[in-house]
């Protein structure tokens, strides 16, 4: 079982709380992050927090997703969510969003490069992927900075409309030679927790 915090400075992760679902709703419900997912709806409903939030434990247990909350590690302030599926799915493995006030700040390249490391260490796996719409420039930028490359490109349905993606993806090789070579300043030192060991 993956643990339920993570350590990356700047940013700490933590399971979602029901208490979180207002907070959510706020940065989530902003057109401006939802548009460029796949996953979060918009308009942002008075209860699709409250649902979505529920739902981490079924997918936490079975394995399928680790969801976590992504917090500024100084004063534990709520900014973003990510999560990462062992088993690709249509949304590939790995998937964010921040919330626009924090944009450029670097929380999703440091959540990113937590669950990166953590997946390649816990979990028997070879290789993570992740994909974003072309025009989403910053997206790409996390996956660069997290060692990803470019696999594939193509068309899909998105909110009503065709758009050019990119396929993003880095092998446990690859990773384990960008961590001794080429991360540089990027990398950021995880350290996990589990449930009996928080303070």
């Amino acid at each position: 079982m993956f643990p339920d915090r993570i350590v990356s400075s700047p940013v700490l992760l933590r399971t979602f709380l029901t208490s979180d679902a207002p907070r959510v709703r706020m940065l989530a419900g902003d057109a401006r992050v939802a548009e460029p997912t796949g996953v979060v709806p918009h308009p942002y409903g008075d209860h699709v927090a409250e649902g979505w939030i529920a739902s981490h434990e079924h997918t936490r247990t079975t394995g399928a997703e680790f969801v976590y909350a992504i917090t500024r590690h100084e004063d534990g302030v709520l900014v973003g969510a990510i999560a990462l599926r062992p088993m690709a799915n249509e949304h590939e493995n790995l998937g964010y969003w921040v919330g626009h006030p924090y944009w450029g700040h670097g929380y999703a390249t440091a959540a990113a490069q937590a669950l990166v490391a953590l997946a390649f260490s816990w979990l028997d796996c070879n290789v993570l992927t992740a994909s974003h719409l072309a025009r989403n420039a910053a997206s790409g930028r996390v996956m660069e900075k997290c060692g990803f490359s470019v696999i594939r490109r193509g068309t899909r349905p998105h909110r009503g409309a065709l758009e050019d993606y990119v396929v993003c993806g880095i092998t446990a090789e690859a990773w384990q030679q960008w961590i001794e070579h080429g991360a540089a300043g990027d990398r950021r030192d995880a350290t996990a927790s589990s449930p009996a060991s928080r303070s």
